[in-house]
């Protein structure tokens, strides 16, 4: 038998990363490394990681118009990337920007690398702003790791609202998410597919009902406050005063996210020099006999099999502890094998693993790959496959 070698070393500052969006050009530029997750949400980082406006990469939309986005996850773990925009261009304090949400990007996983394009409501007001958009990765599920990019912006339109007319709210005060699966309202479990499958976060505002905004809105199960306004109305954006609220976060919002609760699956940190043979080859040392590399990079849906980087996380197969659960939804673990013998320095995390998803009907349409055997689960309008 032939067997492929994985001969790169994992090593600092690889291509592989954890994600990011690359598409408009952020901040940063695209030179830049920003692929980690960020400290917390109580962060300055998780607003825009960068406070102020770089005139050198500003891209120009017009209100009532489409935008396309791409994103980059070196490991495309399962979670949800929403979108945002502030006109408080002037100020380089995050504390004091005021967002508002039009997009919700449910499974933003199955996107991966590929164009994706948004509505811009017509009612947006004209002038500079930025479009800030973030990943919740639900990989480490209850915990959860938060990234983020801004894209300023130049927007060009005939709606005669101001951007107080729009509303708004911070992003760390409170928190726009919960800190866990245990705070607030949580985040959905998207490793037990007998529990609800809902999608975290605040309203888009005005009532915004394009670009999968109902996941989100008012009265849904992962809405955590903000957003709202009673009506977007016409071009003009009459119809309603469209308040965006006071605040977001709501009742699911707390916290810094620095507390980790207890998970069910084992993940490996990637150090220094290691491969995922040698990864595989230490489980099957410690009885996980059927970790391959090859269902490492299966199961983590990996951009390439030959190149991590140090610092990345990968689930380990075939290592869910049935028995436990998390919060926010809780349960058991919908398949997987008997947790083996404890491993030093490796977090135990909550896993599943997502292939294609499109939205439908208010919930979405998961396919998720796995060893596992499939089953179709229905459950308060979301249809996902297991």
């Amino acid at each position: 038998m032939i067997l492929k070698v994985l001969c790169v070393l994992a090593s600092v500052g690889a291509v592989s990363g954890h994600g990011r969006l690359i598409e408009p050009v952020s901040r940063v530029g695209n030179t830049g490394y920003e692929d980690d997750p960020v400290p917390s949400l109580t962060s300055t980082d998780f607003v825009c990681r960068h406070s102020s406006r770089n005139e050198a990469f500003v891209t120009s939309v017009t209100a009532g118009s489409t935008l396309t986005l791409k994103w980059r996850f070196g490991a495309a773990h399962v979670g949800d990337c929403s979108v945002y925009l502030s006109y408080d261009v002037s100020t380089s304090d995050p504390t004091s920007q005021s967002f508002f949400k039009i997009a919700n990007l449910p499974d933003c996983r199955s996107q991966n690398n590929q164009p994706v394009t948004i509505d811009l409501p017509s009612w947006l007001p004209p002038g500079d702003a930025v479009l800030r958009w973030d990943w919740s990765a639900l990989h480490t599920y209850p915990n959860v790791e938060f990234y983020t990019q801004c894209v300023d912006l130049t927007i060009t339109s005939s709606s005669s609202l101001s951007p107080p007319d729009v509303g708004g709210y911070s992003i760390l005060d409170p928190p726009i998410y919960p800190a866990n699966g245990g705070d607030g309202v949580g985040y959905r479990n998207p490793f037990n597919p007998s529990s609800s499958q809902f999608m975290t976060g605040p309203a888009c505002a005005r009532g915004y009902e394009g670009n999968n905004c109902k996941v989100t809105e008012e009265g849904t199960e992962g809405n955590t406050g903000g957003g709202g306004g009673d009506g977007g109305g016409g071009d003009d954006g009459s119809g309603g005063d469209g308040s965006g609220g006071d605040g977001s976060g709501g009742d699911g919002s707390g916290g810094d996210g620095s507390e980790d609760l207890t998970p069910v699956c084992l993940i490996h940190t990637v150090k220094s020099g290691e491969t995922l043979s040698t990864i595989a080859d230490y489980y099957v040392s410690l009885g996980y006999e059927g970790v391959t590399w090859e269902n490492i990079c299966s199961f983590n849906t990996m951009i390439s099999c030959d190149v991590i980087d140090v610092g990345d996380t990968y689930v380990i197969p075939g290592t869910c502890n049935s028995s436990s659960g998390g919060g926010g939804g809780g349960g058991e673990e919908g398949g997987g094998g008997s947790p083996g013998p404890a491993v030093a320095g490796v977090l135990a995390v909550l896993v599943v693993v997502v292939g294609a998803a499109v939205y439908v009907k208010g919930g979405f349409n998961v396919n998720v790959a796995g060893k596992r055997a499939k089953e179709l689960w229905t459950k308060g309008g979301d249809n996902t496959m297991v």
